[in-house]
């Protein structure tokens, strides 16, 4: 089962500024022009990021408040992080600190993967996976066996359920539930296997 990711786009959208940067490629080549492309894309990529994270469990971004933050969040989830974003976000941090202007073909490019990045996580914006249905999965808890049926999420409280129901009981079966929070190692091996069993 899927539901909608919430993304922002108040006062302005990721779409909002990579249209910004597209527009500011076309309106000149200048230094002026080249950086604010730069700039803009960063901020749709940076825009992007701290929307998945909260997405997938961050309760808050008060820890993931720097670019590689958010990138090791999403990719602690399982979720599309090209090393491309590194070096792109390394690039702007030379132009932003170190005052280096960026070239025509360098921006062009840091603009071009800003778009395939938000194309590339649109699709969990109107389906993230909330729950997962399980079968043939068997575990011993307390001496009793018992079937995973089920993996649910509670997103915006960054909870992942394991719910289990005991073995071979035809009557009321008994249940037991382990919930593991954001960002535990155990909360994101079940979102990595939510998102690899999600299509």
């Amino acid at each position: 089962m899927w539901n909608w990711m919430e993304v922002r786009t108040e006062p302005l959208s990721a779409a909002d500024y990579l249209s910004f940067a597209a527009l500011d490629l076309v309106d000149g080549k200048t230094s002026r022009h080249l950086v604010n492309a730069l700039s803009n894309a960063k901020k749709a990529l940076h825009l992007r990021l701290e929307d998945l994270c909260l997405g997938f469990g961050a309760v808050d971004l008060k820890n993931l408040r720097t670019f590689p933050a958010l990138i090791k969040y999403i990719r602690e989830c399982g979720l599309v992080a090209p090393r491309v974003l590194d070096r792109l976000n390394a690039q702007r941090n030379a132009v932003e600190h170190d005052y280096i202007l960026p070239v025509e073909p360098d921006v062009e490019t840091f603009v071009d993967v800003a778009h395939l990045f938000v194309a590339a996580t649109d699709r969990w914006v109107s389906r993230r996976p909330c729950q997962i249905g399980c079968s043939g999965i068997e575990v011993s808890i307390n001496a009793l066996e018992f079937d995973l049926t089920q993996i649910a999420f509670d997103w915006p409280q960054g909870v992942a359920a394991l719910i289990f129901k005991e073995s071979k009981s035809v009557a009321r079966a008994l249940s037991e539930r382990i919930e593991y929070k954001s960002p535990s190692a155990e909360f994101f091996q079940c979102v990595r296997f939510a998102v690899r069993h999600s299509d």
